[in-house]
């Protein structure tokens, strides 16, 4: 057996190490790109469209998989600002009768003591009469603790409180009490559903009217991202209802950004979410 020489094995190790440089650098360079596609169309919109379209054919370039997703998730953004419906109090009438539907009721924050809010009792109005239309659907109720003087509640368990004392059947409700935001109810729900709930693969999101567009982005980004990331079967968001409010707080600007955020924490850059959620991002150059 021939010996091989230090000189030859030195190159090879250089090789390798080089190999792995790149699959590194292309990684970053991957993740960098998406995360300028979300943020360019975050701050700019329509305006953005040609840099976006500019940025998807850069990671098509680097990951072709990849590539194919961002076209894929940053389709439905522009379809959830722009065409998708917003139903008024009820689902339609053309979902799927049997249990491989979800209805994800979103949280929202709760008093200082820990009580709810009306307008989360709102959409917990909704969600039960999304319930009774649909009999056999589970019923998913998603948020954690976000009352400033009770550590002891949570948005889920009062909301799986109050749907039960209304009627909802136990063995319908699934409860997902970590999240914090809006980002975080679609990958922990989804979390959960994975693991316990293989028969789901369909969700109608319930909130109120003004977060219809930016819940139904995140759970169907997350859903879209992290079934090509894993192999595993896809779930989608086929539907909503909404509980109708007057809350003027979100104005489309901010909704955009908000939903720039959530998009960022699914990829993985808290970071530069939370310079998003608390309006202290720096803009890109387009």
């Amino acid at each position: 057996m021939k010996t091989v020489s230090k000189r030859a094995l030195m190159l090879v190790l250089a090789v390798i190490m080089a190999a792995m440089c790149f699959i590194g650098c292309e990684k970053r360079e991957a993740n960098a790109v998406i995360e300028d596609i979300v943020t360019y169309h975050g701050c700019y919109d329509k305006q953005a469209d040609a840099k976006v379209d500019e940025l998807l054919n850069e990671l098509s370039d680097i990951d072709s998989k990849q590539g194919e997703l961002w076209k894929n998730i940053m389709d439905y953004w522009e379809y959830a600002n722009t065409d998708l419906k917003v139903n008024i109090d009820k689902l339609p009438d053309n979902l799927s009768e049997k249990n491989n539907l979800a209805l994800v009721v979103l949280g929202f924050e709760l008093n200082d003591d820990g009580t709810m809010k009306d307008e989360l009792i709102g959409r917990l109005k909704v969600a039960l009469a999304c319930s009774k239309q649909y009999k056999n659907a589970y019923v998913i109720c998603t948020g954690g603790g976000t009352a400033k003087d009770n550590k002891k509640v949570t948005e889920a368990g009062l909301m799986g409180d109050w749907l039960i004392r209304h009627g909802l059947k136990k063995s319908r409700l699934i409860i997902e009490n970590k999240s914090l935001t809006t980002a975080q109810n679609a990958e922990f729900s989804y979390g959960i559903v994975l693991k316990k709930y293989p028969e789901i693969d369909s969700v109608a999101i319930i909130s109120s009217s003004y977060h219809i567009a930016w819940g139904s982005l995140l759970f169907e980004a997350e859903f879209m991202k992290y079934a090509m990331e894993n192999d595993v079967p896809e779930i989608h968001v086929v539907s909503n209802a909404a509980y109708k409010t007057s809350n003027e707080t979100y104005k489309e600007s901010e909704i955009l950004r908000w939903e720039t955020g959530g998009m960022l924490q699914l990829v993985g850059n808290n970071d530069l979410a939370m310079e998003y959620y608390y309006n202290k991002y720096e803009k890109p150059k387009l």
